[in-house]
């Protein structure tokens, strides 16, 4: 899993963090994780989803957020095990054009366009494993961002 490849030490943003069933829920797991650390994190809340799946359609659930609260130098993280819903395809191309850093935390059991985000992670030889490796992926962030944290403190 390569986390090396953004500058968490230099990150100043909010971090969005979206996905579907279980997916959704590890992005709410790992949001309050990042919480914990100092991190801005916000996942969008059942109300406001189902609002707006209803209102328009759930293909644009996430992009319509993004779109709305997202600003440069923000962070979309976009969980999916199959990577291949429109919502979350729809969401990573809305962040691309307001200038949003994309991370999509794929399941390696499908082929993917590389291109589809500016950091693109996979993991898992299908939809469970892919959803028990985002986990472990958010985990592995949070214990980074404890030890640095701790190192700045005994500094």
């Amino acid at each position: 899993m390569n986390n090396k490849q953004f500058d968490w030490r230099t990150f100043n943003g909010h971090v969005y963090l979206i996905g579907n069933g279980g997916s959704y829920a590890n992005a709410v797991h790992i949001a309050n994780d990042l919480l914990s650390c100092g991190i801005r994190a916000h996942t969008l809340d059942p109300a406001t989803l189902t609002a707006t799946a209803n209102d328009f359609d759930y293909k644009v659930v996430f992009s319509k957020w993004i779109k709305a609260v997202g600003q440069s130098g923000d962070l979309l993280i976009a969980l999916s095990g199959s990577g291949k819903s429109p919502n979350i395809r729809l969401a990573l191309a809305a962040a691309n054009l307001i200038g949003i850093t994309t991370w999509a935390v794929f399941g390696a059991y499908n082929q993917h366009d590389h291109d589809v985000a500016d950091i693109l992670t996979l993991a898992g030889d299908d939809m469970q494993e892919a959803e028990e490796h985002q986990l472990v992926w958010g985990h592995e962030i949070m214990r980074m961002l404890k030890a640095k944290t701790e190192e700045k403190a005994a500094a």
